[in-house]
C-alpha cells in the first residue's frame, strides 16, 4: 500500500487526488457556523444546548439529506401549552420540553419544509413528539433507508418511518424492552426489517416485517456493544452484520438460508488484521482489532466501516474502510485522523477529511458518498477517482502537502515529496516571515516524506511552512492552537 501511495504521489503533482476516495467538500459543520442549522434558544446552560454529534445519514431520491443527531437539547419549548403538566417520565409533571428533532436538508442546505420534525401525527391519528426528556425516544441513534427509500429513524428505543417526500411519520415501532437502539436496516429483496441494542445485556437483535410488525428474534442476544447493522441478500441467503466497539472484536458476520424460520448463526469475525503497517508513521502494530461504530453497503455489495477513534480503537482507528463482505479483505481505506483533542472540543476546528469518530455513511452512486462525524460534528462529501486528476500540470517536480492534523497542539506532520534527487530544505515561519524552525537542509534521493514537527516552545498562532527544492519553492499555512 505505501508502495502505491508513494508511486501516486509522484504522478499527481498538480492536483492531490489520488486514485480512490477523494474528500470533496463539508457539507454542514455543527460545531461552527452551522450549529444556526439545529440551534436552541441557549436556554440550558454550557456549551451543549443546541443538538450536536451526528450518528447517521441517507440521501433520498429527491436529493435532501436526512440527519439525526444524538447528543445535547434542541429547541426549548418552556411554558407551551401542549407541555403543560406532561409526564417527562422522571414522576415529575412539568411545562418544558426540548424538541430533539429528525433534520432534513434540501440540496442547497437550507432545511426542507418539513423540517426539523418534533410533534406529528401517527398513522393511528395520535400525536407523538420526538424530545430529550423521553423515555422512549429523543436521541438519534442511526438511519437508513426502506426499500421505498423512505426513512427508518432509530430515536433512542423507537423505530419511526417517515414518507421522504412529504416529511409524514407513516410508521412506529418500539419493543417491550425500552434501551437504546442501534439503527433499523431493512433487506431490499425480503423486506424484513432487523433492529437490536447498543448494550445487549441478554436482549434479542429483533426481526421486523415490512409493516414494522414484531416477528421474532433474529438473534437471541448479541454479545458486544454494538452501533450499526448492515444486511447483504445473496444467492445463498441473508448475510447479517454488527459493528463491534468497548474492547470491540471487529465486525460480527452472520448468515441465514431463510430469516423467517431459521435463525441466525455466527459466521466470522472481520477487520482484524495480524499486522498492521500504519500510512501515519510506518509503525507496524500486530494482532490488531477493529472497534467498527458504524457499516454501510457499497454499490457494489461490500462493507464501509467506521472505525472508532484511535484515541480509544487503536491503530485502525480514526478511518474509513471498505472490505470485502465474505472474507474480510480490506479495499481501501481513507480520511485523516484526527486526535481526540480535537474530538472532544470541536469549537472552531476543520481539517478537511478528518475522521475522528465516524458514525454512518450513504453512497447516492458508486462514485459519491456522503458520511457523518460524531465527534468533530461534521456532513463531509467524498468522491471516487478511478485515476490520477492533474487539473493544473506543470513541470515542478516536488510536492508540499496540508500538515495533518491541522490545527495542531504541539505536533504535526508536514507530508511532501521530490521525484528526483535534490537537495532540499524545509523550514517553518512566523506570520512575519521570521525563520523559527528548520527541519530539512540536506541532500534527499527522490521519494515521498513525512516530517514531524514538535511546536511545543511556540505561541499560539499561524505559521507558514516552505519547502524549497532545485531553485522552486512551496509554501503551506498551518494554525497551532494550545
Amino acid at each position: 500500500m505505501r508502495k502505491l501511495l508513494t508511486v501516486l504521489l509522484v504522478l499527481a503533482l498538480a492536483s492531490f487526488a489520488w486514485a480512490g476516495w477523494n474528500h470533496s467538500e463539508t457539507i454542514f459543520q455543527f460545531a461552527s457556523d452551522d450549529s444556526v442549522m439545529v440551534g436552541g434558544t441557549g436556554s440550558i446552560s454550557g456549551t451543549f444546548y443546541y443538538m450536536n454529534s451526528p450518528h447517521g445519514i441517507v440521501v433520498d431520491a429527491d436529493g435532501k439529506m436526512w440527519v439525526t443527531l444524538h447528543s445535547g437539547y434542541g429547541q426549548d419549548q418552556s411554558g407551551s401549552p401542549e407541555f403543560v403538566g406532561y409526564n417527562h417520565g422522571n414522576g415529575d409533571a412539568a411545562d418544558t420540553c426540548h424538541f430533539k428533532p429528525l433534520y432534513c436538508f434540501n440540496a442547497d442546505g437550507t432545511h426542507a419544509s418539513f423540517s426539523p420534525i418534533t410533534m406529528f401525527e401517527l398513522p393511528d391519528g395520535t400525536m407523538d413528539t420526538v424530545y430529550a426528556e423521553s423515555i422512549d425516544n429523543g436521541s438519534g441513534k442511526g438511519i437508513s433507508l426502506d426499500a421505498d427509500g423512505n426513512i427508518l429513524w432509530s430515536s433512542y428505543s423507537t423505530v419511526y418511518r417517515f414518507d421522504y417526500s412529504t416529511g409524514e411519520c407513516i410508521g412506529k415501532w418500539t419493543p417491550s424492552i425500552m434501551g437504546s437502539i442501534t439503527e433499523a436496516v431493512q433487506d431490499p429483496e425480503n423486506g424484513l426489517i432487523y433492529v437490536g441494542y447498543v448494550v445487549p445485556g441478554g436482549k434479542p437483535l429483533y426481526l421486523l416485517d415490512e409493516e414494522l410488525e414484531l416477528i421474532g428474534n433474529a438473534i437471541d442476544t448479541t454479545t458486544q456493544i454494538t452501533r450499526s447493522l448492515a444486511v447483504i441478500p445473496m444467492d445463498d441467503g441473508v448475510h447479517l452484520y454488527n459493528g463491534t466497539t468497548w474492547s470491540g472484536h471487529g465486525t460480527f458476520h452472520w448468515f441465514s438460508a431463510d430469516p423467517e424460520f431459521e435463525a441466525f448463526t455466527m459466521v466470522d469475525t472481520l477487520g482484524n488484521l495480524a499486522e498492521f503497517v500504519s500510512p501515519d508513521d510506518d509503525s507496524t502494530y500486530y494482532d490488531v482489532e477493529m472497534w467498527s461504530s458504524s457499516l454501510d453497503v457499497t454499490p457494489d455489495g461490500n462493507l464501509l466501516i467506521g472505525a472508532l477513534r484511535q484515541g480509544w480503537a487503536g491503530p485502525l482507528g480514526s478511518r474509513w474502510w471498505i472490505m470485502d463482505a465474505l472474507t474480510g479483505e480490506y479495499y481501501e481505506h481513507f480520511g485523516t485522523p484526527v486526535s481526540d483533542e480535537y474530538g472532544d472540543a470541536p469549537y472552531g476546528f476543520y481539517q478537511a477529511g478528518g475522521v475522528n469518530g465516524p458514525r454512518g455513511g450513504f453512497f447516492t452512486d458508486e462514485n459519491t458518498l456522503y458520511t457523518v462525524d460524531f465527534y468533530l460534528w461534521t456532513v463531509d462529501k467524498w468522491e471516487y477517482t478511478t485515476d490520477v486528476v492533474e487539473e493544473a500540470p506543470t513541470a515542478r517536480t516536488f510536492a508540499l502537502q496540508q500538515n495533518y492534523p491541522n490545527p495542531f497542539n504541539p505536533n504535526t506532520t508536514i507530508p511532501y515529496m521530490i521525484d528526483e534527487a535534490g537537495n532540499v530544505q524545509l523550514s517553518v515561519y512566523n506570520v512575519l516571515g521570521e525563520k523559527v524552525a528548520s527541519l530539512v537542509d540536506e541532500y534527499q534521493p527522490a521519494g515521498a516524506y513525512n516530517i514531524d514537527f514538535n511546536a511545543g516552545s511556540m505561541p499560539t498562532g499561524m505559521y507558514i511552512y516552505k519547502l524549497q527544492f532545485n531553485g522552486q519553492e512551496l509554501t503551506q499555512k498551518m494554525l497551532l492552537v494550545k
